[in-house]
């Protein structure tokens, strides 16, 4: 071998020996009691505190989208013909999802109001309003909604949501709002 080969194995082998005795076993520390010094006392051991993971109603598994459903929002009003009280499929399929909600919400009572555009006298319109929410209540009756859960009035034409006179804004007030009343 050639100088240059014995010096680098040489050194090699020096770095090898001493990673090998730095990293060796830690010297034993011994404890040694003094009796100026207090005992040390040992940290309280704080409770493991385990984060709640709140509990999903089994139905939010069958029904997510009841978590955050409005039976009270404007786009669950159902609506009729003119001059007619009866429930077209749209409004059947509304009235099942409001079911839904009120048979998983058995503290929710609702109001069914009734409502018709501005055409015709007001006898006509409070007549016809009260025929639109009882079709509306007979029919989650029949869904299986408990008939004390549900209550009806009739506002005729007196709160239209569209003031225009227009077909649009008559289609828009010919209506079932529901509200919560507990």
């Amino acid at each position: 071998m050639n100088k240059k080969t014995k010096v680098g194995l040489s050194i090699l082998g020096l770095v090898f020996g001493v990673s090998a005795v730095l990293s060796g076993c830690a010297p034993k520390v011994t404890k040694t009691s003094s009796s100026a010094l207090p005992p040390a006392k040992k940290p309280a051991v704080a409770a493991v505190v385990k984060p709640q993971v709140q509990q999903v109603p089994s139905y939010l598994k069958k029904y997510p989208w009841l978590a955050n459903y409005n039976i009270q929002a404007n786009s669950n009003n159902i609506h009729f013909a003119f001059d007619k009280s009866i429930l077209t499929p749209l409004d059947k399929m509304i009235l099942k999802k409001d079911a839904i909600y009120l048979r998983y919400n058995p503290n929710v009572a609702i109001q069914i109001q009734g409502n018709c555009d501005r055409r015709g006298s007001e006898a006509y319109n409070l007549a016809l309003g009260w025929r639109r929410a009882n079709a509306a209540k007979a029919y989650l009756e029949d869904l299986g909604v408990s008939a004390d859960k549900l209550r009806t009035i009739s506002y005729g034409k007196e709160r239209p949501l569209c003031k225009a006179h227009t077909r649009v804004c008559y289609a828009i007030n010919r209506r079932d709002h529901f509200a919560v009343v507990r």
